[in-house]
């Protein structure tokens, strides 16, 4: 069976035991460190190191999670701010109804595993993987049509959940130095971001979609907090087919709410029909996906497809990305069946990327 790669880190993890048990002896009253086998997730993403770890205290055994940020190399980002993961997560704990992880620890000092790093307790729960996708096997697979409509419902009700946080409790996410509203400030991250990553090599494709996107960019959006990778395959479910924890907040935002959906539906359809893959039974249609959201928020899908288009582009851009820091072969377009540039391509009517995208 295929798995999704696990980032190659590199890191001693004997020598990674040893120092989180002398700085956590001195901080927490810590006894003793093991790093689980395997360390490394299997299907971990690429933006940043994470490693499962026991801790040994008065008491008892406490499950976590080590995340590291990334070596320069290996930055997926520009800019990643990656305290801004730790505080979202104390946050959110304080303030909302999102379930994610407790936070533990923030070191933001590199000198201690080389990187700045932080602790969290590990949730258990089922992911919906994407490679191999979801749709095709896997515990969702296994699951009955009833289990998976639950399960849908109840990450939908979290979706929802993060839209009602209140901007003021999260207002470090913000990005003035981009510009005033989130969609502007998007914009101007997410364009510097291509020239970072693409140096002087920015496709025409990847022009055309940010001119696209300014010429048409909304002239009010909906203010509030965008989790940023709202997908399935960044929650974790129990047995009970109910949400245990919403994970990965390295793109957190004032991008609002819509943005979220947006990028929901464009990843079910990439990890479906996209990909010549029926969706499973039980698992929300896009229209009703649509519907339900807007029902438990009270909001309404204004400009969604200004931010399907933007979600495409910003996928695209960090497939490209992924490539390059580990170091892929380029993509055969004759075989691939799905590309978010292409797609992107296609919503706006622009001519599809060249060879490669």
């Amino acid at each position: 069976m295929k798995h999704a790669p696990v980032f190659p880190k590199g890191r001693d993890l004997d020598t990674t035991a040893t120092v989180l048990h002398t700085w956590l002896a001195a901080r927490h009253e810590v006894t003793a460190v093991e790093i689980d086998d395997p360390a490394y997730p299997q299907g971990a993403g690429v933006s940043n190191e994470t490693v499962f770890v026991r801790l040994h205290s008065g008491r008892g055994i406490e499950q976590v999670v080590l995340r590291v940020a990334p070596a320069a190399e290996h930055q997926m980002f520009l800019d990643p701010r990656f305290h801004i993961q730790h505080q979202i997560l104390v946050a959110l704990r304080q303030h909302s109804d999102v379930r994610v992880a407790e936070p533990l620890w923030l070191e933001e000092d590199p000198s201690v595993l080389g990187r700045p790093f932080y602790l969290m307790r590990r949730v258990s729960g089922s992911v919906p993987v994407s490679m191999p996708v979801y749709n095709l096997s896997g515990f969702l697979a296994d699951a009955t049509p009833a289990q998976r409509r639950a399960l849908w419902e109840d990450a939908m009700g979290q979706l929802a959940a993060i839209h009602r946080v209140p901007v003021d409790v999260v207002d470090f996410v913000d990005r003035p130095e981009y510009g005033t509203s989130g969609n502007q400030q998007q914009l101007a991250y997410w364009s510097a971001h291509a020239h970072w990553t693409l140096e002087e090599n920015v496709p025409d494709t990847v022009h055309a979609l940010l001119q696209w996107l300014t010429d048409n960019q909304p002239a009010a959006s909906v203010p509030g907090l965008s989790w940023g990778d709202a997908r399935i395959g960044n929650i974790a479910f129990g047995p009970d087919f109910r949400v245990t924890a919403v994970m990965d907040w390295e793109q957190a935002s004032m991008a609002g709410p819509v943005a979220d959906l947006a990028w929901w539906l464009v990843f079910d359809e990439a990890h479906s029909t996209g990909l010549g893959v029926p969706r499973l039974d039980g698992l929300g249609t896009r229209d009703e996906t649509i519907e339900l959201w807007q029902d438990l928020t009270g909001l309404r899908a204004g400009d969604l497809r200004w931010h399907e288009v933007f979600a495409c582009l910003k996928a695209g851009l960090l497939s490209l990305r992924t490539r390059r820091v580990l170091r892929l072969p380029p993509v055969d377009t004759g075989t691939r069946r799905y590309s978010f540039l292409r797609h992107a391509c296609e919503l706006v009517g622009i001519p599809e990327p060249q060879e490669g995208l």
